[in-house]
């Protein structure tokens, strides 16, 4: 099975709904994943020129909400949910779900970091302790952790189940994800949760992430290949490195 993907795309933003239509995705697989940060829940989805696009041009195209998904007011205990729901015939927005398509389980989830330390300066430098709401109220590192365990929780099921997986986070799953730059930062907890041992004692053929804003070099932990394609902020010059027709075969 093919699979093309990629993330980041951030198409609130006019400078990267400008860039993508002037640099389309090449399709280069009949499924298409985007691991996050595409644009806010709750938006008309069809008034955006790149899902009218994508619908066009792919068998089946699954959207993971990231974590700016719900800076536009969309709740975020919705997360606690499992959710795949049809914004187009051929376009989902799934989290918490697993689907099997040609022999492969792809298994979604946003993956919530874990804030475990560095919590005060998280929470002044984090955007998503100011734009986010939980049931109403403003969003908390307890909301944060909460979303944690329950998406953990729904990988270490679906991950130990038999056959040919392929898992899909906005979240880095491991700190081997994450640019040598960016090891050091008090604000990891809030992008990377540490489970390269889960990874490693897992039998997933790949791993497709997010929401850094750097993409890394493949590579692997323990046969699990590492996947990212993340586009950026075309404003701030982070598209650089993105590839319009990233694929991963399974």
């Amino acid at each position: 099975m093919r699979i093309q993907y990629c993330s980041g795309l951030h198409l609130e933003f006019l400078e990267n709904r400008r860039w993508l239509a002037a640099n389309p995705l090449i399709p280069s697989a009949e499924v298409l994943v985007v691991a996050g940060d595409c644009f806010y829940l709750g938006d008309d989805y069809d008034s955006y020129h790149f899902i009218r696009r994508v619908a066009d041009e792919f068998e089946a195209v699954y959207i993971l909400p990231g974590n700016h998904e719900y800076y536009g007011g969309y709740d975020v205990a919705t997360a606690l949910q499992a959710t795949f729901e049809a914004i187009k015939e051929n376009v989902f927005l799934v989290n918490n779900t697993s689907i099997e398509a040609q022999g492969v389980r792809l298994i979604f989830s946003t993956m919530w970091s874990l804030i475990n330390k560095n919590i005060r300066e998280i929470i002044r430098s984090l955007t998503d302790f100011r734009q986010i709401k939980y049931e109403g109220e403003p969003f908390t590192v307890n909301h944060f952790n909460a979303l944690h365990e329950n998406a953990f929780q729904f990988l270490k099921k679906e991950v130990a189940k038999e056959g040919k997986k392929l898992v899909v986070t906005h979240h880095l799953p491991s700190n081997e994800c994450n640019i040598d730059q960016f090891k050091g930062s008090v604000l990891n907890p809030a992008f990377c949760v540490e489970k390269t041992w889960f990874v490693a004692a897992s039998d997933v053929s790949a791993w497709i992430y997010g929401h850094s804003h750097r993409n890394v070099p493949d590579f692997e932990i323990n046969g699990t290949r590492m996947l990212t394609n993340q586009l950026g902020y075309v404003g701030c010059r982070e598209h650089l490195t993105f590839r319009r027709d990233e694929v991963v075969s399974v």
